[in-house]
Order: structure tokens, then sequence, then C-alpha cells
């Protein structure tokens, strides 16, 4: 079959071939060890994982810091204008177009104002209305502000 030295060298290529690997994995051991201990000659484990803890224990600062942060953006953001409708109509026959338009924009809980722009041949009027917990306040809506209040009402 195969000549004695054939079989050696095939067996001495498998065992180069498997020091390279160990030599390799060695070598990654090495810089790993390398970049946990710097070369400042301190080589202590438990010094080491005091640091990480310690590093830890501030990242668990800063995480209860950003919650904290988080929540309170949220309580802000709950007063922004966060329910917005608008509809656009025709209030009087002798103008065209859909020129005239009413706005809602309210908070998370309702309170903010309806815009009404009324556009006709003579002029354009403009009317702000409260609202508060998504009913109007001490002035009286018409049809078409309180169907764009009822929109934006029914916007989560």
């Amino acid at each position: 079959m195969y000549p004695d030295w054939f079989v050696f060298v095939g067996l001495a290529t498998a065992v180069l071939i498997w020091l390279g690997i160990l030599s390799f994995l060695i070598w990654k051991q090495g810089n790993f060890l390398k970049s946990l201990f710097p070369q400042s000659g301190e080589r202590d484990i438990r010094k080491k994982f005091a640091e990480v803890l310690s590093s830890i224990e501030e990242f668990k600062g800063d995480l209860g810091k950003a919650k904290k942060d988080l929540v309170d953006l949220e309580g802000d953001g709950k007063l922004h204008v966060q329910r917005v409708s608008l509809l656009r109509y025709n209030p009087y026959g002798d103008t065209g177009g859909d020129l005239s338009f009413s706005a809602a924009l309210l908070d998370w809980k309702g309170n903010g104002i309806v815009l009404t722009s009324l556009h006709s041949r003579s002029g354009t009027r403009i009317f702000a209305k409260p609202v508060d917990q998504g009913k109007a306040g001490k002035h009286q809506l018409s049809k078409e502000e309180q169907e764009v209040l009822d929109a934006a009402m029914r916007k989560k």
C-alpha cells in the first residue's frame, strides 16, 4: 500500500496543523489576558473583579437615573399637544371651496383649544375656544367644532 515514510509525513502534517491551532488559541488567550490586565504590573484578579463590580454599580446608578428621567419625560409629554383633528368646510353658500376650518389641539387629558376660521367674501374671522377635559368651556361649540373635538378625543 503506502510506504512507511508516507504515513509518517501524514502524521507529522496532522501534528503540525494541531500545533498551529493550539498556538493560535494560546495567542488569543494571551491577548485577552493582556487586555484584562494592563502592563502596569498589577495582575491581581481580586482587584480586577473589584473594578468590574464598581463599574457595574456605576451603571446601575446611571440606569436608575435614566429610568427616573424617562418617567419625568413621560409625565411632561402628557401635557403637550397629542390629539389633533382638522375639519375643512364651507359654512356659507356664497363662497367656493372649503376655505373655512375647525381644528382641535388637545393634550393627553383633553385640555386645549378648538380653533375656527370662518372665511366669507367680506373677510375671515378666527375664533379660539377653550376645551377642558374634552368638553367645551364657557363658550358653546358649533356643530363643526363639536365634530372636530369628538374626532380628536377618539384619538389615543
